[in-house]
């Protein structure tokens, strides 16, 4: 089995409501449908990066109508197929990219087990020999069961040719409107993740900003005074 990826970029005048959305529906939909056969695993992630972060493509590539503003935004597309079918697989992805407007530097190989098997996701008491193996091929499992679920969320096309997911209706579970927020309940429950709410406070602005340990508010000016983390159930 042939262990590859690819960095499929969106230009900067794109919406930014369901860019990745459409490029789901466009790109990794159909590609996905039409390797079912020969596709052991695949799954994908989005990005907002400054223009020049260069992880896993070779960003000077990427024409500067993608890179607008000091700001770029990007999916990762990983993927285990059949050796006799990467080629036919890439190229169709290539065609995929090029003909709905979005740009890839090139396909390359991915080493899943320095990635999802990494510290990051595995916890000290586990780090022994066969366990970065084991625990790689788990997080992928997961991370493509949400993959297809976002794929099978999908709507559309619309007359412009955009793509959303559902909407919901169930009000007590879904107040947002989306289906996730109750998987992303299960998800808590059946983990049991800590979650936390950071607090951002300016007194002499009288500023306060929300967000989490990795996302947190634009600074205002001198930064931030104050920061607390609320621990929540979800």
């Amino acid at each position: 089995m042939a262990i590859r990826q690819t960095r499929v970029f969106v230009r900067s005048d794109e919406p930014n409501d369901d860019w990745a959305e459409t490029l789901i529906g466009r790109v990794f939909c159909p590609l996905t449908a039409e390797f079912a056969g020969s596709l052991l695993w695949f799954w994908f992630s989005r990005y907002g990066s400054p223009a020049d972060e260069s992880g896993d493509c070779e960003i000077a590539r990427i024409p500067v109508e993608y890179k607008e503003g000091g700001f770029h935004r990007s999916m990762r597309f990983r993927f285990s197929i059949d050796d006799a079918d990467q080629a036919s697989f890439e190229r169709r992805g290539q065609e995929l990219v090029s003909v709905n407007g979005y740009q890839v530097s090139d396909f390359r190989a991915y080493d899943h087990v320095a990635d999802t098997g990494n510290n990051r996701f595995l916890g000290t008491e586990n780090r022994h020999d066969g366990r970065r193996e084991q625990r790689a091929l788990f997080v992928i499992h997961f991370f493509m069961a949400v993959s297809q679920l976002i794929i099978d969320a999908l709507v559309g096309p619309s007359e412009q040719g955009r793509f959303r997911l559902e909407s919901n209706d169930d009000q007590l579970q879904n107040p947002r409107g989306s289906t996730f927020q109750s998987l992303l309940h299960l998800f808590c429950n059946i983990t049991n993740v800590p979650t936390d709410v950071y607090v951002f406070h300016k007194p002499g602005l009288n500023l306060f900003g929300y967000g989490t340990f990795i996302y947190q508010p634009p600074n205002p000016p001198g930064g931030w005074d104050q920061v607390a983390a609320y621990p929540i159930r979800y």
